[in-house]
């Protein structure tokens, strides 16, 4: 059982981890004034931690609550919630392997959630991702009168269950895509990598027949890279992104808390002294 302090860095790591992954993924474009992201508590699994109702691009630290797996606040907050809360909370119960999740409406990714055309895994970062991407429709389960919004937990189930056990992305029919990740760094890789595939495969598409990565391909990059994303080379990336959206300081925090039980952390810390 964890001690007290530990505890208590850990969920300031976590914190800090949603505040970067909702400022990394406001600047990509895979949320905007409407998206959210959360990022499952770090100790006790049967919560997770998402901002009050608020643009993910002004998403501070005291902004965030915690909620159990039906969506509900746990303690007593009475500010705005976001309504579509449900969908982060039926991954998070039925995905133990997911630590993260967003929910955006890129233009880049609409094309392919009112068309035939599947998004296909062309660009090398696709692994991230995976061969398929799979498409839910609201209409299927619920009819056509709804207001095209997961706000409930029976509508999060059922957009749980198209994710499946193994993807990591689903579009949503006329409306955005869901990203489910193992941790928040990963979550931004998978999102930046649906989008730059996304933007490939429409410009590409304009030349003639594409060409996908296959899948030993990217089981290959996915043995490469692993998945330790404290490792350097994967951090590399989050620190980039982080910074160019501009939160060294909380990247300078992060490494001070990793610090404390990791000579990792401490390498980390002198790179942003």
């Amino acid at each position: 059982m964890p001690t007290a302090a530990k505890r208590d860095v850990s969920l300031d790591i976590a914190l800090i981890d949603l505040v970067i992954t909702n400022r990394v993924l406001s600047r990509l474009g895979a949320v905007d004034a409407y998206g959210h992201v959360s990022v499952r508590h770090p100790t006790e699994r049967s919560r997770f931690l998402l901002s009050h109702s608020r643009s993910p691009r002004l998403v501070e630290r005291g902004d965030i609550i915690q909620f159990d797996l039906e969506g509900r606040v746990v303690g007593a907050d009475s500010r705005p919630l976001y309504s579509e809360r449900f969908i982060h909370a039926a991954i998070y119960e039925v995905r133990d392997d997911v630590h993260a999740v967003a929910h955006g409406h890129p233009r880049l990714l609409l094309p392919f959630t009112v068309s035939d055309v599947p998004l296909r895994p062309l660009f090398m970062t696709a692994d991230e991702f995976g061969a398929s991407v799979p498409l839910w429709d609201i209409r299927t389960g619920f009819g056509a009168g709804t207001n095209m919004l997961i706000s409930n937990m029976e509508q999060g189930r059922n957009l749980a269950a198209a994710l499946g056990q193994n993807d990591r992305a689903v579009l949503l029919r006329g409306h955005g895509f869901v990203g489910a990740g193992r941790s928040a760094s990963q979550l931004i890789r998978l999102c930046k990598a649906l989008l730059d595939n996304a933007a490939l495969q429409l410009e590409a598409s304009r030349f003639g027949i594409l060409k996908d990565i296959s899948s030993d391909e990217i089981d290959a990059r996915r043995r490469t890279l692993g998945a330790d994303d404290e490792h350097p080379s994967m951090m590399r990336g989050f620190e980039y992104e982080a910074i160019e959206a501009g939160v060294k300081n909380l990247l300078k925090e992060r490494a001070e808390l990793k610090a404390r039980g990791s000579s990792r952390g401490g390498d980390a810390l002198n790179r942003f002294a």
